[in-house]
């Protein structure tokens, strides 16, 4: 990022007091981006950064709980696995025609989306983790576990209004 934000004030700064700008420090600057969140993904997931909305969840049982964060890590997990998989989709296409961007660079685009894939997997596996440590804690009724495990340590924020 510090990268990204270093080529684009030079482009700006060249661009105000000569005339010229850098080729391609946008279409860098959006890659950057994207990878930076698809790889961010699973630390976020991992640390319960993630907004979560606890109104149902805060009246709930230990033990209901527990099997709603289950069924909470298991509908990511399957949702983030059509995300990838569609990813996957995309990126191999990409590099089957050997598709580049519309710009002056005409960077392979399979490359930014295989690296895109890569966080985006790593997040999947997450999920996959928690969903099956948490259903394997409930399942021996160690609801708060199960719990605490999808919270990540009860780092919950509630408000209140």
């Amino acid at each position: 990022m510090l990268f990204t934000a270093l080529g684009v004030s030079a482009d700006v700064l060249v661009r105000k007091l000569f005339g010229i700008a850098f080729v391609g420090t946008d279409e860098l600057g959006g890659y950057a981006m994207a990878l930076a969140t698809s790889w961010a993904l699973s630390y976020a997931f991992l640390e319960g950064a993630h907004i979560r909305v606890n109104v149902i969840h805060m009246t709930l049982r230990p033990a209901a709980k527990a099997w709603l964060d289950v069924l909470a890590a298991c509908v990511t997990a399957l949702i983030i696995g059509v995300l990838a998989w569609q990813v996957w989709i995309v990126a191999f296409e990409s590099w089957e025609f050997d598709a580049v961007s519309n710009t002056p660079l005409r960077l392979p685009l399979w490359i930014p989306q295989y690296l895109f894939l890569g966080g985006i997997v790593l997040f999947l596996l997450s999920a996959v983790v928690v969903f099956l440590e948490s259903l394997g804690l409930a399942a021996r009724g160690r609801y708060e576990a199960a719990s605490a495990l999808a919270e990540e340590q009860n780092q919950v924020e509630e408000y209140t209004s």
